[in-house]
Formats: structure tokens, C-alpha cells, sequence
């Protein structure tokens, strides 16, 4: 009797995989991380003391209100920068170690960016699994913003209004994305899926961070000020973060719930790459390399830019789109479908990508 072997039938993203990792673009990079943190750190100390000495001897009112304001923003764009870094520790990106990666997460999520690490790692890891997947992407099932019709329909009230007019908006409520994370942060750590100890630790961890700063600025430039820079600190921090997530699944074809799509084009027709420079490339937290983040998401930024290389030649081979385009042409992208959805009386913007047409590279 002869025994048949069981062979595997290799699919496209166990082919590319393998090329990746032939590639060595695998390895973890922990010293990219720790200079980044250091930099970050000098950065943030020398705002905080240089704000505090030359309030101390600034004798011109404007002056020491506009040096407050920049110190605010700066520091709002720091925070994001350390919730990048939160984010690709909640990968893996940074250590071998799955207990090194969540206690630097943890540690720079809830007291250097002010959210709730165990909130954000539920809801990213759902948006991972199913990108852009109607009713399973938490990612497009946010408060004031539908990428539906019937998602708008069944807002009320001011969300409604703010989803009517949401494409218009946009650039407007980027601003307030860092109050709505802080505010489903604390929600979070109401859920009992977590020890009691942990969300202890990070509502501890989230008060010294959000209080902090404001004692802080409330002795350098009196207590009413230091609200409105508190406030306006946070505006920073929320635009810098929704400004980097945006432009990468929203306005892409959504699919829906009961889909069947492969690991592979899943990830590759949901998400959009952004071309850039080293700037774009910081400001953006690596996530301008959307795609391959999304393929490989445990891999560390610096190695994206090579992978890029792999994965458009492999999507060449295979015949499966690739978006890329620059910064601004995705946020033109993202306004329109949002208005389209907005503005819509009778239809829906609804694309499956198992059906839609092809998109070329920008």
C-alpha cells in the first residue's frame, strides 16, 4: 500500500514571510528604541526645565504666555512620540521578550503618553485581526465619525450633526482625538479582564501623568493658565496620534462581517502606505509603512523601509494593489469618503475588495 504525504499548499503570505525573514528583517533592535527614549527624555527634561527658568525671569507678559503655548505643544508631540513607541512594544517590536515588551508598553502608554495600555491593546489587536471589517474593526466604529450610511443613520444628536458635517470637520476633530482616547482609557479600566492590581497601576500611572504636568504649569504660569495648556497640550498630543493613524485604513474598501478573505490581501487592500521623507518617517512613528506593518506587525521600524522593497515586488508578482501615496493626497482621500458617507442621502460607499476594482500606486 502506498502512503500519499500530506503536502501544504503554500500560501502568499507564508511566501513572503519567508523571504522576509531570509532577509534577516525579523531581528529585533532594542538599541533603536532606547536611543529614540533617551533623546525623547533629554528633549522633554530641558522643555521642562528651560520653560520653568526662563518663566521664572521673563518680565514680558506676551512673551511668557506664547513660551508656555510652545513648551505645551512640544510636549504634546513628545507624548505621541512615546505612544508610538507604547504602540510597537504592544507588537513586540522591541524585545524578544514578551513581559520586557508589555512592562515598557505599560510604563510608557499610561505615565509618558497618558493612556490606558490595556485598553489600547484590546482594541488595536481587534483592528489587526480585521482591518476595515464592518462591525469587527473597532477603528471605524468611533463616536463622532461613520464610514457608513448605516452607521451615520443611527447616530443621534450632536454626533449626528458632527457625522453629517464629518468630511468638513476632520482636520478639526483630530484635535479632540487625545480627550476621546483618554476618556475610553478610563473606561477601560473598568473591564475585568485584566488583575486588579494592573488596572490599579495604570489608573495610578495615568493620574501622576495627566496631574503632573498641570501642578507643573500651574507654578510657572498660574493655575488658569496652566489649564488652557494643559488643554491645548493635549489637542498636540491627540492630532499628532490621530494624524498618524488616519490616513491609513480610512477612506480604503471595507469588507463585510462575514467576509472570506485571505491573511494576505487582507492586510495589503485595507491599508494605505504614505511616501515621505525621514521626517514623515519620525513624525508618523513608522506608521507611514502601514502595509508592512499590518503583514508583519512584530517587525521593528527600523527594518519597514527594506520589507517595503519585498512586498511591492511581491504584490507586482501576485497582481494584488498596492496604495501609496503622499501625505497630503491621503488625507484629501480620507476628507472625501467621509463626506461621501456625511453627505449621503441614498447610498452607501461601501467596497469589498474581493470585488472592487484594482488601485493603482500613487
Amino acid at each position: 500500500m502506498t502512503i500519499l504525504a500530506h503536502r501544504t499548499v503554500p500560501t502568499a503570505f507564508s511566501e513572503i514571510l519567508a523571504r522576509v525573514m531570509d532577509a534577516g528583517l525579523l531581528k529585533k533592535k532594542p538599541s533603536f528604541y532606547v536611543i529614540r527614549l533617551i533623546i525623547f527624555s533629554v528633549i522633554a527634561s530641558g522643555l521642562w526645565v528651560g520653560g520653568g527658568f526662563l518663566s521664572f525671569f521673563t518680565n514680558s507678559n506676551s512673551a511668557w504666555i506664547l513660551l508656555g503655548f510652545l513648551m505645551a505643544g512640544l510636549l504634546g508631540v513628545l507624548s505621541a512620540q512615546y505612544g508610538f513607541i507604547a504602540h510597537e512594544a504592544a507588537h513586540r517590536q522591541i524585545f524578544r521578550n514578551n513581559k520586557a515588551n508589555d512592562w515598557v508598553g505599560l510604563i510608557l502608554a499610561n505615565l509618558f503618553a497618558g493612556l490606558s495600555y490595556g485598553f489600547w491593546l484590546r482594541k488595536h489587536n481587534k483592528h489587526h485581526q480585521k482591518p476595515n471589517f464592518i462591525g469587527e474593526d473597532p477603528d471605524i466604529n468611533i463616536r463622532v465619525l461613520s464610514f457608513t450610511v448605516e452607521s451615520r443613520n443611527e447616530k443621534k444628536g450632536l454626533e449626528r450633526w458632527l457625522s453629517d458635517r464629518q468630511g468638513y470637520l476632520f482636520p478639526l476633530l483630530l484635535l479632540f482625538t487625545g480627550f476621546d482616547l483618554l476618556a475610553d482609557s478610563f473606561i477601560g479600566l473598568g473591564r475585568k479582564d485584566r488583575k486588579l492590581g494592573i488596572r490599579f497601576l495604570e489608573f495610578g500611572l495615568m493620574l501622576v501623568r495627566q496631574t503632573a504636568p498641570y501642578i507643573a504649569m500651574a507654578l510657572m504660569f498660574g493655575w488658569l493658565w496652566a489649564m488652557a495648556l494643559w488643554v491645548f497640550m493635549m489637542m498636540m498630543f491627540g492630532f499628532f496620534m490621530g494624524a498618524a493613524f488616519a490616513p491609513n485604513h480610512k477612506g480604503m474598501p471595507l469588507i463585510e462581517r462575514d467576509s472570506k478573505i485571505d491573511f494576505f490581501q487582507r492586510q495589503v487592500l485595507t491599508s494605505r502606505n504614505i511616501r515621505g521623507s525621514w521626517l514623515t518617517d519620525n513624525l508618523m512613528g513608522g506608521l507611514n509603512r502601514q502595509v508592512e506593518h499590518h503583514l508583519f506587525p512584530s517587525m521593528a521600524r527600523p527594518h519597514l523601509a527594506k520589507a517595503h522593497k519585498i512586498v511591492v515586488e511581491f504584490c507586482s508578482e501576485r497582481g494584488v494593489p498596492l496604495v501609496e501615496m503622499n501625505l497630503i493626497s491621503s488625507y484629501m482621500v480620507v476628507m472625501r469618503h467621509l463626506n461621501e458617507v456625511g453627505l449621503s442621502k441614498n447610498s452607501d460607499p461601501f467596497v469589498c475588495p474581493m470585488v472592487g476594482q484594482l488601485r493603482p500606486v500613487y
